[in-house]
């Protein structure tokens, strides 16, 4: 018990001493700025310059703070991210569009005089036929096009900007075998 309460103060010592030393007084230097602004577009017309007097034990200093936001190139930082994106709802959706384009496979393609129409298979097992124009995703993504071996896919969205944008996704009627030799 003797040498646990000897750690203890000389433990509660230190910690004493390192405090009693770390307080001393030193002048501390003002920040400057890392930042350089660009001069050809601001967002305001004041002047971005503020000179501001700082005394620190008994001196006083003055610094020059400026930083102006650049909004070319950038998105507004307080527009929200998930601006856009719809809450999903599985009612009233056929079931090609309550599967992920990973989830569908392409089974058969038959072609006539009016067009192309494919056979898509879902993960349960179940056949559906489509043409040109159906829906299909949980994205709202449509058939754009049927060819002979594969199914063109195109899905709308909106990025990070807010800019419409759309994504094409090639469904093939044969995977690529591996190997290949």
């Amino acid at each position: 018990m003797l040498v646990f309460d000897e750690i203890r103060l000389t433990t509660i010592f230190l910690i004493i001493l390192l405090t009693i030393s770390s307080c001393g007084e030193q002048a501390t230097q003002p920040l400057k700025s890392l930042v350089k602004p660009k001069t050809n577009k601001t967002i305001n017309k004041q002047p971005t310059a503020d000179v501001s007097s700082i005394s620190i034990g008994g001196t006083s200093q003055e610094t020059e703070t400026a930083y102006t936001y650049m909004v070319e190139g950038r998105r507004d930082p307080f527009k929200s991210l998930l601006l856009g994106l719809k809450e999903k709802k599985s009612s009233g959706l056929t079931p090609l569009q309550q599967r992920s384009l990973s989830e569908l496979k392409v089974i058969g393609i038959m072609w006539k005089d009016q067009g192309h129409t494919a056979m898509i298979e879902t993960p349960d097992g179940k056949g559906y036929l489509v043409k040109e124009g159906a829906l299909v995703g949980p994205d709202g993504g449509f058939i754009q096009e049927i060819t002979e071996d594969s199914i063109l896919i195109e899905e709308g969205y909106t990025d990070y900007y807010g800019k419409k944008r759309s994504k094409k996704t090639v469904l093939r009627l044969h995977a690529k075998e591996e190997g290949g030799g």
